[in-house]
């Protein structure tokens, strides 16, 4: 099972239990509301702790690596060009000038 179908059943099953908790609920909407973001907040939690075990860092961490890696791309990329167009320019400037 990929780990994509995983957290959609989770979300598909915490939305499940969610409703059912609200639909039989005996107390006031506001405690009602109160005890269920508690309860998201813990399952969040949760899953961020499942996903730093199974990765071994945070989403934050990938997150920031790629966009590190990204932006050293994105200079080597944006070098190369500025490297070509002085090359361009030179060899269309020799042109006239050899002309």
């Amino acid at each position: 099972m990929s780990s994509s179908n995983f957290i959609t059943g989770v979300l598909v099953g915490a939305l499940a239990g969610l409703t059912v908790g609200l639909l039989c609920a005996p107390e006031k909407g506001s405690e009602t509301r109160q005890k269920l973001m508690d309860k998201g907040n813990d399952f969040a939690n949760s899953l961020k702790e499942r996903f730093n075990k199974i990765t071994g860092s945070s989403a934050a961490d990938q997150v920031k690596d790629v966009a590190i890696k990204g932006k050293r791309k994105a200079k080597d990329i944006a070098d190369k060009a500025e490297n070509k167009i002085e090359e361009w320019q030179d060899q269309v400037g020799g042109s006239f000038t050899n002309g």
